[in-house]
């Protein structure tokens, strides 16, 4: 199952959020990103994926499940480039202390918080 249909599953109580993450973990994602990535040995070394703040000082950054919504997020926000990658590869790449809102401003939007990948990673992935 796609990770864009284990959210929708999830959020209508039709799939436990253990299995959605399961799924979303095994998926791939578009993450928009500020400049191109830093690649050496076929290897991405350094990127800056697109960072959003909460009012509470939390620290995200934005993944979308399907081009669609990364496009038109993209469009909006007049960003040029983004990442196809796996979201494990998301996960243990992220930016200190951030978390990610996936599908940002859609029916199918989540917020997995910075300690909840952590915990997540420490947990399941190790």
């Amino acid at each position: 199952m796609d990770p864009h249909e284990a959210i929708r599953l999830s959020k209508q109580g039709q799939l436990h959020p253990r299995e959605m993450l399961e799924h979303l973990v095994a998926g791939k994602v578009t993450v928009p990103v500020l400049d191109i990535p830093v690649i050496e040995n076929a290897r991405v070394t350094a990127w800056q994926p697109v960072s959003l703040s909460k009012p509470d000082g939390s620290r995200w950054i934005t993944a979308f499940t399907t081009k669609e919504l990364a496009s038109a997020y993209c469009d909006e926000n007049q960003i040029q480039t983004y990442l196809d990658v796996d979201t494990r590869w998301v996960l243990f790449a992220l930016p200190e202390a951030h978390g990610i809102v996936f599908d940002l401003g859609s029916e199918t939007m989540f917020q997995w918080n910075a300690a909840g990948i952590a915990k997540y990673i420490q947990d399941v992935l190790r």
